[in-house]
């Protein structure tokens, strides 16, 4: 049985050796929007004993753009980085097994950002990325292809998806909003 997963992840900068500070993602079924499992965890970033990497510019978008929930997000966690990305991986081993390493589909935003820098940073710990080499997946390509298909703009597919009650920046908001929104997009070029 095949499982998708969607990931989000929230950082202090673009590159892929950025300190991680939140990990969110459900484990879902594309045909009925069933979930099977759920991983949040948010570090304390006093917490890591290496070095914060901190891009410049993204701090200042954060305290531009939501310096509340940066606040909130930063003084809930009690685990470090490693420790969050060490339980993530760990989550997706369990599904793994009880699904098979070939049908977990790990989904984020974007094809380099969410799973790339996972995967850098476990590959910097000496932890394997626990994803199959074909299954990594992107919502930007599904919703191009939506796009294409049914000839509306980006905006008028988005605003299609019910956002409503959602936390944009709050990665636990943003898997549920990226899981309507992939469900949507694949309806829209399957059934269409």
């Amino acid at each position: 049985m095949r499982v998708d997963v969607m990931v989000d992840i929230e950082t202090l900068g673009k590159s892929s050796h950025s300190t991680i500070f939140q990990i969110s993602a459900i484990a879902f079924d594309m045909e009925d929007g069933g979930t099977y499992s759920e991983f949040n965890q948010i570090a304390d970033i006093e917490q890591n004993k290496l070095p914060l990497h901190v891009d410049g510019s993204t701090l200042k978008w954060w305290l531009d753009t939501d310096a509340d929930l940066l606040r909130k997000l930063l003084h809930k966690g009690n685990l470090s980085s490693y420790d969050i990305l060490y339980n993530f991986k760990m989550w997706l081993l369990v599904l793994q097994e009880e699904y098979g390493k070939e049908n977990v589909f790990l989904w984020g935003n974007g094809i380099i950002f969410d799973n790339k820098m996972i995967q850098h940073q476990l590959d910097s710990i000496g932890e394997e990325y626990p994803i199959y080499y074909r299954n990594d997946r992107d919502v930007r390509t599904l919703m191009e292809l939506a796009c294409k298909k049914t000839g509306m703009t980006e905006k008028q597919v988005k605003s299609q998806v019910d956002t409503t009650g959602l936390t944009p920046h709050d990665a636990y908001d943003d898997v549920v909003r990226q899981i309507r929104q992939v469900r949507h997009y694949y309806k829209l070029i399957v059934q269409s």
